[in-house]
């Protein structure tokens, strides 16, 4: 099964008005609470009844047909075989001793709620005809680490447990490489989901379209996840250690200077698109103490310089420009 992020069903939601680009702004009371599909499967299972799945159906809707059918693999909703199955997962050794191990780590996962309280907040005071996910924690087996659909943003609990944890270091290298395992602890957790939520729900399709193009859509969702989680250390919304963040900082005239002397910047190659921004322990052509995916970097400071120097411009108009060009002519690299 595939490892990472699953997108259900792709639904742009790019709100309409003007909206604030400061945090403190008029901000809407919430109240989100994290529900614990997690918990209430490894409780519930135990019910002789056999029951149980139904009950938690009811409670989860069509997110927990997603989950049995597509996360677990268990078996279709309405096959008579899928308590079997369920309870066969929770009873399984590996399975809930994975479970224990996030129960102890993330406990009531209130510090987590609290983060995403005040970021969906935030959210809506510059899209204020946002949706305000449900959010809700499973265990995915390892197959999932976050599941953003168009009203549910799902978090696989086991992906963030702590990276010194034995359940982590048991995981197959092949499939989960040291970098990977390293992000796996509590506090990558919030901006993870966040992050997916708005790569899902606030990017336009940019398939096909230039380098620059990708570079410029993914730096305005980290940009907006800047502004949503203003306290939280910038190395862990980029999924960068601080010394590659660093390494970054210290080569960014460089890494502009690959780009560019290569001609790459308004070529359409998918190998080069790739190359920028797919994740991996670094970045290929450039050195170990790179970070992987440092196109999401560069995109970064390109929309954050357009947005110093343009501070009429509102978050909600830049995610409506389309132009790329535009925003790269703020963009002094240093």
């Amino acid at each position: 099964m595939k490892v990472g992020v699953f997108v259900s069903t792709i639904a742009l939601v790019i709100g309409c008005g003007g909206g604030s680009r400061h945090a403190d702004a008029p901000k809407v009371d919430l109240h989100l609470k994290i529900e614990r599909l997690d918990r209430d499967l490894f409780c519930s299972a135990k019910d002789s009844s056999g029951n149980f799945s139904l009950k938690l159906y009811a409670q989860y809707g069509d997110f927990y047909k997603e989950y049995v059918e597509r996360v677990l693999q268990a078996a279709p909703i309405d096959d008579p075989r899928l308590p079997i199955a369920l309870v066969r997962f929770t009873m399984d050794p590996d399975w809930s001793s994975i479970q224990q191990h996030a129960d102890s780590v993330l406990g009531d996962m209130e510090p987590q709620r609290a983060e995403f309280e005040e970021a969906f907040e935030r959210l809506m005071t510059f899209f204020p005809d946002s949706t305000t996910p449900r959010i809700v924690v499973f265990n995915s087996g390892f197959n999932y680490g976050v599941i953003p659909t168009d009203s549910v943003l799902g978090i696989g609990v086991e992906w963030f447990v702590a990276k010194d944890s034995k359940v982590i270091k048991y995981l197959a290298a092949d499939a989960f490489p040291q970098y990977m395992k390293d992000r796996m602890r509590p506090e990558m957790l919030v901006p993870s989901a966040v992050k997916a939520w708005l790569q899902v729900h606030y990017t336009h399709d940019v398939r096909g379209e230039d380098l620059l193009t990708n570079l410029v859509e993914i730096g305005k969702v980290l940009y907006l996840l800047d502004a949503l989680l203003p306290e939280t250390n910038p190395a862990l919304k980029l999924a960068f250690t601080d010394a590659q963040l660093k390494w970054c900082e210290d080569n960014e005239f460089n890494c502009w200077k690959e780009i560019v002397s290569h001609e790459l910047l308004y070529g359409k190659k998918q190998e080069d698109i790739d190359r920028f921004l797919n994740d991996g322990p670094f970045t290929n052509g450039f050195p170990k103490e790179s970070p992987g995916h440092i196109g999401e970097w560069i995109g970064y400071r390109m929309v954050k310089s357009f947005m110093d120097d343009h501070p009429e411009v509102t978050i909600a108009q830049l995610f409506k420009n389309t132009d790329a060009r535009l925003i790269l002519k703020s963009y002094k690299p240093r």
